[in-house]
């Protein structure tokens, strides 16, 4: 009896402490899931495609559910433009299908706000529960200020989501957006910026066939985050210095599904273990509005764990990103840059590395949400040897995963000493049942009892 109630405590403690018990916990019932996307209906009529400023507009949102399941619906509209609109800049209404009044509703810093649900309640109600084949209406009326520069202006209607961690009930998450010509004061229209495969003439200075060409080679990184997929297309191998400039571009879309409420593009540049200065190297961006090329200004990062000034960051802000823009599902855009590397550059005879990324809005440095691949290439001297790049880059200081790997670091300490501590305790039980065998095989055969015992 004693040795089947020291068996049974063994096993209580095996699986109390097994590394399988503390990394799985209970099986939950699972959670219902999202209907598709075919289950979720937005339709938007009367959107217009030109709006004049201090003109209302009026617009009518339905959200139907035609999947078999309920879905908690928390409405959201958001409203923004490709050269910047403040919040306080858009006036926007919703009517009161009860009062028959519309009913002031002020945009949040993002440009979004919660829109309430058609009821009756006193106390109007953001967020509710569609029913399978429910249909829910809102008619919208926005007027953009007097004062607002001609550009496009973006409108989205969508139910907001949450996060998939949180275990919520399923959501309404569907969003049509629309975008309507800003137009100006004299009715002129806003020049919409090239299509990201449009052609147009090279960059000047140009460097050339014979001092710029290859493939870069590529070094992969973490890339995925929870902003846009970035890309960087057309670096080339090798890039002399002196020799002018060569051009690539920085791509990015938004594949989560969501509206993205703001993308701060940054590129980076490292040279590996060297220092690196602003002056050794000259970043411009292409300025679709404008049809001109602008200085990207870089700042060094310091690395503070061995004060290395190996990295320099800069932001990239040509219209339409100068105002962090809203980058809707399924959007692609694209940036140019062209890198120059100065005669007697320290860079120059060695390899550079450039990544492209996104920050957060109103972030500081490049703590990048996401980001692309390193791309090499190798700077030779005027007249010197050319070869393949070799430099294998580090991440900028600030970047994410330097501390997600620090975590998992620790993680994996930890879970060692866990597993030697419940190996030591387990060889200490096996040893204690291996004994009491002993002595009940002892006692069942009227054998006295050893000094051991």
């Amino acid at each position: 009896m004693r040795l089947r109630r020291c068996l049974a405590s063994t096993a209580f403690l095996v699986l109390l402490g097994s590394p399988t018990a503390d990394a799985a916990p209970a099986p939950t019932a699972p959670a219902a899931e999202v209907p598709a996307a075919d289950g979720q209906q937005v339709e938007l009529t009367g959107a217009p495609d030109r709006i004049r400023p201090a003109v209302p507009v009026e617009v009518t949102a339905r959200m139907r559910n035609t999947g078999p399941t309920p879905l908690l619906l928390e409405p959201e509209v958001s409203i923004g433009g490709d050269r910047g609109i403040a919040p306080e800049q858009v006036r926007l209404e919703v009517l009161d299908p009860v009062r028959g009044a519309w009913v002031l509703r002020p945009l949040g810093t993002l440009g979004s706000t919660s829109l309430p649900l058609p009821g009756t309640s006193a106390v109007p109600e953001t967020s509710g529960r569609l029913a399978p084949g429910a249909t829910v209406e809102f008619r919208l009326r926005f007027t953009i200020a007097a004062n607002v520069p001609t550009q496009f202006v973006q409108v989205s209607m969508r139910g907001r989501s949450h996060s998939p961690s949180t275990g919520d009930e399923p959501r309404f998450t569907r969003a049509l957006a629309f975008d309507a010509a800003l137009l100006g004061p004299d009715g002129s229209a806003p020049t919409r910026p090239p299509l990201p495969d449009e052609t147009r003439s090279p960059s000047v200075p140009d460097a050339g066939p014979d001092r710029s060409g290859g493939m870069a080679k590529t070094f992969p990184t973490a890339r995925r985050g929870d902003g846009p997929t970035f890309n960087l297309v057309g670096v080339p191998g090798r890039l002399q210095a002196g020799g002018g400039a060569a051009e690539f571009k920085v791509t990015f879309s938004n594949d989560t599904g969501r509206i993205i409420p703001g993308v701060r593009p940054e590129v980076v540049f490292t040279s590996g273990q060297s220092p690196i200065t602003p002056g050794q190297l000259v970043v411009e961006v292409y300025d679709s509005y404008d049809r001109g090329w602008s200085p990207v200004s870089l700042q060094v990062l310091t690395d503070p764990a061995n004060g290395r000034d190996a990295h320099l960051a800069g932001a990239l802000t040509p219209k339409p990103w100068d105002g962090q823009r809203q980058l809707p599902p399924g959007e692609f855009a694209t940036i140019s840059l062209r890198v120059s590397i100065p005669a007697g550059s320290p860079v120059a005879g060695g390899d550079l590395a450039v990544l492209a990324g996104g920050a957060a809005p109103n972030g500081v440095g490049p703590d990048l949400s996401s980001r692309s691949d390193y791309q090499v290439l190798h700077v030779p001297n005027p007249g010197g040897p050319t070869r393949a790049p070799t430099l294998r880059p580090e991440l900028p200081p600030t970047a994410p995963d330097s501390a997600a790997g620090q975590r998992r670091e620790d993680h994996d300490d930890t879970f060692t000493f866990a597993t030697v501590a419940i190996w030591v305790t387990l060889a200490v039980l096996g040893a204690t049942i291996v004994h009491f065998a002993r002595k009940n095989r002892r006692q069942g055969a009227g054998t006295p009892l050893g000094p051991d015992a």
